[in-house]
């Protein structure tokens, strides 16, 4: 398997990058987050070849903290992530417990991913703000 979406290479290719530094699957895992950071940034209905490409607008629910909303928000980002990055395998999910920060949720985005037919655990840490943009803590 490519570590690298198919943009990604052509992009490296026009800029005469041949080979990095980075392991096998340290690439596959920049690829991964790098293409999530697009992704669930992205709000359903603005990428006119997939309507249903990106995220419905959670800015209303970002400052909810009742567990029906949470639990939504989960569900609806594991949908999204399996549907549109297949390098994630068995994506999950789960809202982190936060201190201080009201406008703000946390979330544990975890799954595994396939390097030289070995699966390894991925866990990544996420935060959507009050504006609903989510970054990679």
């Amino acid at each position: 398997m490519r570590e690298r979406r198919l943009l990604e290479r052509v992009s490296y290719w026009e800029r005469g990058v041949d080979r990095s530094s980075q392991t096998q699957a340290e690439t596959l895992v920049r690829s991964i987050c790098n293409y999530l950071i697009r992704l669930l940034n992205t709000r359903q209905g603005s990428a006119p070849i997939d309507p249903l490409f990106g995220v419905p607008d959670l800015a209303n629910v970002a400052g909810g903290l009742s567990s029906g909303a949470t639990a939504d928000i989960e569900e609806e980002l594991r949908r999204v992530i399996s549907r549109y990055e297949p390098r994630l395998l068995k994506p999950r999910v789960t809202a982190v417990a936060q201190g201080t920060e009201v406008l703000s949720l946390s979330f544990s985005v975890s799954g595994m991913i396939d390097v030289d037919h070995q699966l390894i655990p991925l866990q990544l840490s996420t935060r959507l703000d009050g504006n609903g943009r989510l970054s990679f803590v």
